[in-house]
């Protein structure tokens, strides 16, 4: 039984939300063959300010601080 957690930017419309939903469900079916009836999909949002991809931090580089 998939189960899928998604940690993703706040924002999206509820229309977007279901229809992510919907595609990660296909996906997982295509890909592994489960059924779509036994694949589980949970979407946590958050707000941009509360999170850094690729090491940056509001859109900016990660600036590494100086010691000593």
């Amino acid at each position: 039984m998939p189960f899928i957690e998604c940690h993703i930017a706040a924002g999206l419309t509820p229309a977007r939300r279901e229809q992510l939903m919907r595609d990660i469900i296909q996906v997982t079916h295509d890909a592994i063959g489960s059924d779509p009836k036994i694949i589980n999909v949970i979407l946590h949002e958050h707000p941009r300010e509360n999170m850094s991809i690729s090491s940056r931090i509001n859109g900016e580089e990660f600036k590494a601080q100086k010691t000593g």
